[in-house]
């Protein structure tokens, strides 16, 4: 996933303009400017998310993000009265997170090599994918932050998808708002800046991290990735798959990540643009405290637990001594079947002492800066 992160964002219906006619913008040429935005542009944003669920509440965060390029990026996220709860710094590849629980202090720390866990929404795992399972179209212009901006539609071939609208930024690539709607046509989630500064003046110690030395405690890291014969080594027991994939779909990532103490291993699947995370460890007595369930009451599809969060489902099953848990935007009911086809991953026999060439995971191309959905992912798994 290791380009650098990129924002995506929404603006509110009143502050566009009307929106301009089509025009001949070559495609490739838009998305290879997003990849490269974050490389090339320094900037200070506050982005707000909302969420609708079916019974129409919404769900709001709001995160200050300072990115510097081309690595380093520091998000502050403020409670209902403004008061800044949790902090996030990541330089390179070390990610460095506080956060206020009463009156406590809680300090984490990650490393994770070769992949960027701040990235969300338009990371391209490769344009061949995207143009093969979206339809991708420059739909107009329009102002965002009176800032000129191209608008693209990625129209989903295979049902059950979501549809997804995306404001960029002309002059620097910047992803600046996004809508996302159901098979329907329901609009479920959308973000958007509120703020924007390009090139900001960043006091040095904006991403300092003495402050976390001696108090952090060492979270997910990542101890491994590649190939599924070096991930089952590192995990050291054997791993399971699923025989069916929803269409489009293939397999982009293998890691093993040391969570609480214990080795948990990450699938990550996608179709260019929509992600599905396969999530397995051995089942134990802890279970239950080191996984705790998603908040509400979940929908039983046989042995399988269903929690609908709006654009996306968390599903948990028991299986075979192991705990499973796939996070994905699809339809539930493929989720529920890519859980339920689970098989035992037999080691490879080869008759040459010399390894096997195995293609290394293709990293997501593009990421946005939207923490807040990767905190809520993170503290539901």
């Amino acid at each position: 996933m290791w380009s650098r992160p990129v924002f995506l964002c929404l603006v509110a219906t009143a502050c566009l303009a009307s929106p301009s006619p089509v025009r001949a913008v070559d495609p490739d040429v838009t998305y290879q400017k997003i990849m490269e935005a974050p490389d090339r542009v320094s900037y200070r944003a506050t982005m707000t998310k909302q969420r609708f669920n079916v019974e129409g509440d919404t769900t709001r965060y709001v995160q200050k993000i300072t990115h510097q390029r081309p690595d380093r990026d520091r998000i502050d996220i403020p409670d209902s009265e403004g008061r800044i709860r949790e902090v996030i710094i990541r330089v390179d590849d070390d990610i460095y997170r506080r956060k206020a629980t009463g009156d406590s202090l809680f300090y984490s720390h990650r490393r994770q090599s070769n992949s960027n866990v701040l990235d969300l929404n338009l990371e391209f795992s490769s344009l061949d994918l995207l143009q093969t399972n979206y339809e991708l179209e420059i739909t107009g212009t329009d102002l965002h932050l009176d800032r000129p901006v191209a608008v693209l539609a990625f129209k989903p071939r295979h049902p059950g998808r979501m549809t997804r609208t995306v404001w960029i930024d002309e002059e620097t690539g910047l992803v600046m708002r996004t809508e996302e709607r159901n098979e329907a046509g329901v609009l479920v989630e959308e973000l958007f800046l509120t703020e924007f500064e390009k090139d900001p003046l960043i006091p040095p110690d904006t991403f300092a991290t003495e402050e976390w030395t001696g108090k952090s405690v060492e979270i997910n890291q990542v101890i491994a990735c590649g190939s599924i014969s070096e991930v089952q080594r590192e995990a050291d027991f054997r791993l399971n798959a699923p025989v069916y994939i929803p269409p489009g779909f293939t397999l982009q990532q293998r890691r093993v990540i040391q969570h609480h103490g214990q080795p948990m291993v990450h699938f990550m699947y996608s179709d260019g643009l929509s992600r599905i995370s396969l999530f397995q460890r051995i089942a134990s007595s802890e279970t239950s405290h080191t996984h705790r369930s998603p908040r509400g009451t979940p929908e039983l599809h046989g042995d399988v637990r269903v929690w609908e969060r709006g654009p996306y489902s968390i599903l948990r099953r028991n299986y075979d001594g192991k705990l499973f848990t796939v996070i994905g935007d699809v339809a539930v009911s493929e989720s529920v079947e890519l859980l339920t086809s689970l098989c035992t991953i037999k080691p490879a026999v080869t008759a040459s002492p010399s390894p096997t060439g195995y293609s290394s995971w293709i990293g997501a191309g593009v990421g946005i800066l939207a923490v807040g959905l990767w905190i809520l992912w993170r503290r539901r798994v």
